[in-house]
């Protein structure tokens, strides 16, 4: 039997705060048995030692993943000092162990700093990026040498917590992408002692934060109340929202081919937003060329 709950959001998001020692692949296996579908996935990889918000999508709310996926994300997270991995985190090999320079909490400070703002980043070996649709982990595993490419992301914030030397703790705002366990290693590399990431803690993706996360204790039966905390598909997500008559809904749903004035009038809205009849959301769109409407993602009653 169903979550009463469910019975009235059959589609949509929940947010769970994963505990240390599973998988994000775990939280979802645990939620499809629950639910009762094989439609469920997360957006936002958490490492097995890592902890906090991950958002985990079902049935129809799947189709949400992509676009909350690239939300930006902050984290609380704490950095060993002195001692190098191969993982970059507490759970690797440890490859070099050296001795921390003296450092005030003030220069720890403007040692972070240095770090917010756009900039080239290594992820890390161990990493679920894929090389000819291999996950680079695997290949690491076999001992491979991996060169691995910089992307770009950024830094928007962070804030240093504590400093307890080797370790030092604080809070980032960062883009989608972004690798805390690289940023360790590069904190260590810039002080000059090496570093790994020794706690991390995710306390908000996009607008979800931690007082909207369920803990993973009471996704272990069917009416436990956790339903009633689902989030349904329009509210999930943060995008201009333009309305659209009954009739438009269904030819969206068809399939059918429109443009952007056959459904709304006044300013052009740049970028993606939501279609939506009767508070159902009905598609993602955006504005494609020659004024047609390009649909992203279309969503059935």
């Amino acid at each position: 039997m169903i979550d009463p709950c469910l019975e009235e959001i059959m589609d949509g998001i929940f947010i769970v705060d994963k505990p240390e020692g599973i998988t994000s692949h775990d939280v979802v296996n645990r939620a499809r048995k629950i639910i009762s579908s094989k439609k469920v996935g997360h957006a936002g990889t958490l490492d097995p030692f890592a902890t906090g918000v991950l958002i985990v999508g079902f049935n129809q709310g799947t189709k949400l993943l992509p676009f909350l996926q690239t939300d930006e994300k902050e984290y609380e997270a704490t950095v060993r000092l002195g001692i190098e991995t191969d993982t970059l985190d507490r759970e690797g090999r440890i490859l070099r162990e050296i001795s921390c320079p003296k450092i005030s909490y003030d220069e720890m400070g403007e040692i972070l700093a240095s770090f917010v703002g756009r900039q080239s980043q290594i992820p890390p070996a161990y990493s679920a990026i894929k090389k000819k649709g291999v996950p680079l982990y695997k290949l690491a595993r076999k001992g491979e040498e991996i060169e691995v490419p910089p992307r770009e992301v950024e830094i928007y914030s962070i804030r240093l917590n504590s400093l307890d030397i080797p370790d030092v703790s604080f809070t980032v705002c960062s883009s989608s992408g972004f690798y805390v366990r690289s940023l360790a290693r590069d904190i260590g590399i810039k002080i000059g002692c090496g570093g790994h990431l020794k706690s991390l803690r995710r306390v908000r993706s996009g607008r979800f934060g931690l007082e909207k996360a369920i803990p993973l204790e009471r996704l272990k039966e069917r009416g436990s109340g956790w339903t009633c905390e689902a989030i349904g598909l329009r509210e999930a997500l943060s995008l201009p929202d333009v309305a659209v008559e009954p009739q438009a809904a269904e030819m969206i749903r068809m399939g059918k081919e429109l443009s952007a004035k056959d459904i709304c009038s006044g300013e052009v809205i740049k970028g993606k937003f939501m279609l939506t009849c009767n508070n159902d959301l009905v598609a993602v769109a955006e504005n494609g060329e020659s004024g047609k409407l390009r649909l992203v993602r279309v969503f059935n009653p």
